[in-house]
């Protein structure tokens, strides 16, 4: 099987659950949760992907400061070690309405073209320790590519799964 040479367009889900910059925390994790999805692609009012957002995200907010200065000061010997602070967040219910995807979003993310390789995919999957990436067609989301729709591909192709 030469799924490699494949295009993602071949492989890609097209139903794909996205935000807008406007949406909400509070929006944004019920979609998550009813979703059951931890990234999600953000796009305008034309479909142009302008971001993703995540869990990470909406955990970075509320730290008092970055994970790399929380790594810093736990390298340091006279400095006592901070308990899990993924828990320790700073909350307010206003929060919930007040934060929108806009505040959080995350502009540097891969991406890649609905006409490139499954063999190029992977290579950037790997690359970039990611399982899902953004399919693009002229700045313009048009679906999704995971690891599992690969897989997912292969086994019906090897008539593991039904078609």
């Amino acid at each position: 099987m030469e799924i490699e040479n494949l295009s993602v367009n071949k492989v890609m889900r097209r139903d794909v659950v996205t935000v807008k910059p406007s949406t909400t925390l509070m929006q944004l994790i019920k979609l998550m949760q009813k979703t059951n999805r931890h990234m999600l692609p953000v796009v305008d009012t034309d479909g142009v992907l302008l971001g993703i957002v995540n869990y990470r995200g909406i955990l970075n907010i509320f730290r008092p400061f970055s994970q790399s200065v929380s790594e810093i000061v736990e390298r340091m010997p006279f400095v006592e070690k901070v308990a899990d602070e993924d828990l320790d967040l700073d909350l307010s219910p206003e929060m919930g309405t007040l934060i929108v995807v806009d505040d959080i979003i995350n502009t540097k993310f891969i991406s890649i073209k609905e006409t490139d390789t499954i063999k190029e995919a992977r290579r950037l999957m790997r690359l970039h320790n990611v399982e899902i990436l953004p399919v693009v067609s002229e700045k313009k989301l048009v679906g999704m590519l995971s690891l599992l729709d690969i897989l997912v591909y292969i086994f019906k192709e090897l008539d593991i799964i039904e078609k």
